[in-house]
């Protein structure tokens, strides 16, 4: 899977030829309630792009911008100093987050992302780029600290969020946020941005999750250690990951996404296990993690989804349950690091006060 700059380079090449100072950019920003940020440079530029009355309703939100702009063409876009997000002043027409969804990946989450995208009246971001590393390296001065949470930083962190959830159609109401798996390492950063939004953690059984990952390993998470993410996300030198094996690489990134998962959210976030993510729990998954009540309409055509693999876009792949499948492909390696490693941060998280599994079937 390519990055933004690779599957939509005209988007950059075009936002790069048109850097705005503050003043112009907002100005621009407060005009157009399609002018959302896109993605963060290397270089810690933001790109914007208006993406008008679009609907995010692709797997990832990088596809929704590649195919936005393959549809529509690039419109207005350009970029700005990553420190305009600091400015007060710098947004409107935007919707405080609902909820967001944590997770320590292939666990069903994106099918819960994609559910969410469907009706009309919610927004959702899944994946959005412009959380990916850039961000938290420049957070972070380039991996070699933890984030320092003052006002100016906080208010980069929501402002940015908030400006991706711009509202574009009168009748969004709600806005979800699902992140990348990793992203969970800065829990505690996002939590104090904001304080009010609930917060779910969706999780698997670790050997099943270990399996999907061998058998469907991601560029993303193979890309953070050449970023050097997955060095600060999980204690271990460059070197020590470039010499590990997958299994090992990446049990170690999952230990963490668990501990984070665990130790950071200090009592404020709902844990909900995959085998309890289905169609007849979802709108007691709503109320009980997000507070939120949806409508019988709006609760059928996010129950549709459940029928559709999650990450064929075009909903022609039927979903096919396979945690049997997934159990019988864990070799005895697998085993091995499962046991040694995560299931002592599974079974926290199945007996944890926050665990949906006592108020589902």
């Amino acid at each position: 899977m390519q990055p933004l700059e690779q599957t939509a380079p005209e988007l950059f090449q075009a936002a790069e030829a048109t850097y705005l100072e503050p003043e112009q950019a907002i100005e621009g920003i407060h005009q157009h309630p399609g002018i959302i940020p896109v993605a963060i440079t290397p270089s810690q530029k933001v790109v914007w792009l208006d993406v008008g009355d679009y609907q995010f309703k692709e797997w990832k939100f990088r596809y929704s911008i590649k195919n936005l702009i393959d549809n529509r063409g690039l419109g207005k876009c350009f970029t700005t100093d990553i420190q305009l997000l600091m400015e007060d002043d710098v947004l409107t027409s935007n919707l405080t987050p609902t909820g967001f969804v944590f997770h320590m990946s292939k666990c069903g989450s994106t099918l819960m992302a994609k559910a969410l995208a469907q009706p009309s009246s919610h927004m959702a971001v899944s994946e959005g780029t412009p959380l990916h590393e850039n961000l938290w390296q420049y957070l972070t001065n380039g991996w070699q600290e933890p984030v320092t949470l003052t006002d100016n930083r906080l208010a980069l962190i929501r402002n940015l969020i908030l400006a991706m959830g711009r509202r574009r159609l009168s009748e969004q109401r709600c806005y979800f946020v699902k992140f990348r798996s990793w992203n969970v390492t800065f829990l505690e950063a996002i939590q104090r941005a904001f304080p009010g939004t609930p917060c779910l953690f969706m999780y698997r059984h670790p050997a099943e999750v270990l399996v999907s990952s061998l058998n469907k390993p991601t560029t993303g998470q193979y890309r953070l250690k050449e970023s050097g993410a997955a060095a600060f996300i999980t204690g271990h030198s460059a070197e020590a990951l470039r010499d590990m094996s997958d299994l090992d690489y990446f049990t170690s990134l999952y230990e963490q996404h668990m501990r984070f998962g665990l130790t950071q959210a200090q009592g404020r976030m709902m844990y909900l296990n995959y085998r309890q993510m289905t169609k007849a729990n979802l709108a007691s998954i709503l109320q009980q993690a997000f507070g939120y009540t949806t409508t019988e309409a709006s609760l059928q055509l996010m129950q549709a989804q459940f029928d559709s693999y999650a990450k064929d876009d075009s909903g022609t792949t039927r979903f096919s349950p396979d945690s049997q499948e997934k159990q019988k492909q864990v070799t005895p390696e697998i085993r091995g690091v499962t046991d040694r490693y995560l299931m002592a941060w599974y079974q926290q998280l199945e007996q944890s006060p926050g665990n949906l599994n006592r108020l589902l079937a």
